[in-house]
């Protein structure tokens, strides 16, 4: 019987005992709810009952995809995936013993693919989702959305392929008939913004420009206009409007750009650097050197500070091993590479501080006294900016 080689874990209970098998919906029930706790080994056992049910019963309503969609999940959390595509593999076996052209096995063998490109086999997971379309093209009067989404997945595996043609046509094939299934659906925007990227690394910018946009008011619709998810679709929109020398669209999305990074990620994160590089590189083609030289050093002042900052965290740990020449040198070299950067006083200062006790412990006090002195100056500094300098009379005691 076939329906028995699909659950192989449930032959564990012995063919007696299939006659006190419960109904599959409280077995169904059993299996999600130990799903939902993470209890991996009890929803196995439940979900494998609720399919051996259904398949001995004749209950056309049963939820047979779904179970099954559980039961492969159930595998693929254990890190089995071998064990959920085998679920599924005999699933649309049975499915297409009954009818080669039923809907559930398109389900399924959309399930399989997804599983198969999880293992790294993406000629197999193609193979298995172009069945599926082809089933789904027999069936005019089905969902075009299901259609939509197999195309899409697809058109994005082919755009891993050496074939850029073919990745080009699939992704927008797979957008038409998103916008003929469910426009402006924020599922469409893998194909929107992967037939973009496709049109904007050909250089083929006045075909990338409009998809980007759609692509853009799609993220901002769903996200919000200042969430992360935005910044992808405005990094390659600049980029593109960039190319096409609309410098005045694409100085707008650049200082969004790094508005975004800021704000989503702070200010000393290494995107914002490289943001910053895009702006020196744009306003320098436009020979507006001034502003290219500043975000040119902003862009250094932040690497600097990282680097610095991990030269720091390194020089730590060498200190806890009592590997103080090792430590010296680590600190001189930070010093040197601050220095060269012109790198703020808060950046240089918990360098500095080590240093002297570094070297006042290697009793080089005369080099000690001189790093001490420019971090007393870098007080006063800091003092100026903030107006609290002491004041320059001592007031008289009554």
């Amino acid at each position: 019987m076939l329906c028995s080689k699909i659950f192989p874990a449930f032959l564990l209970i012995s063919a007696p005992m299939w006659g006190q098998i419960p109904g599959w919906r409280a077995s169904f029930e059993a299996g999600k709810q130990a799903y939902a706790k993470r209890q991996y080994a009890e929803a196995a056992a439940g979900l494998n009952a609720a399919a051996e049910a259904v398949m001995q019963s004749a209950d056309t309503d049963a939820p047979v995809m779904e179970i099954l969609r559980y039961l492969s999940a159930v595998h693929r959390e254990k890190g089995d995936l071998a064990q959920a595509e085998q679920v599924l593999q005999n699933a649309a076996e049975w499915f297409e013993a009954g009818d080669p052209e039923d809907l559930r096995l398109a389900a399924t063998l959309e399930e399989i693919s997804v599983v198969q490109r999880a293992q790294g086999r993406s000629e197999d997971a193609l193979a298995t989702i172009g069945n599926a379309i082809a089933i789904r093209g027999s069936h005019p009067e089905a969902p075009r959305i299901d259609m939509a989404r197999d195309l899409t997945a697809a058109a994005m595996l082919r755009s891993k392929g050496g074939d850029p043609e073919k990745a080009i046509e699939g992704l927008a094939r797979a957008v038409r008939e998103w916008d003929l299934a469910s426009p402006g659906d924020p599922q469409s925007l893998p194909a929107i913004e992967a037939l973009a990227s496709a049109h904007r690394d050909r250089a083929e910018y006045e075909e990338a420009e409009p998809l980007l946009l759609r692509a853009l008011r799609l993220r901002e619709a769903s996200n919000g206009p200042e969430a992360a998810e935005a910044i992808s679709a405005v990094d390659s929109l600049a980029y593109v409007e960039f190319g096409l020398k609309k410098f005045a669209e694409a100085e707008v999305l650049y200082k969004r750009l790094a508005a975004l990074w800021e704000k989503n990620a702070g200010a000393d994160h290494p995107m914002l650097a490289l943001t910053f590089d895009k702006m020196a590189e744009f306003y320098a083609f436009q020979q507006r050197y001034e502003e290219a030289e500043k975000f040119a050093r902003d862009a250094l002042a932040l690497r600097t500070k990282m680097h610095v900052g991990s030269l720091n965290q390194t020089g730590r740990v060498l200190l806890m091993e009592a590997k103080l020449e090792e430590a010296e040198k680590l600190y001189h070299t930070a010093l040197e590479i601050g220095d060269l950067a012109s790198a703020p006083d808060d950046v240089m200062d918990p360098l500095l501080r080590t240093y002297a006790t570094i070297l006042k412990t290697l009793k080089r006090d005369d080099e000690a006294a001189a790093v001490d002195a420019r971090v007393k100056d870098a007080l006063l500094r800091k003092a100026d900016r903030e107006g609290r300098r002491p004041s320059p009379v001592t007031l008289q005691k009554k």
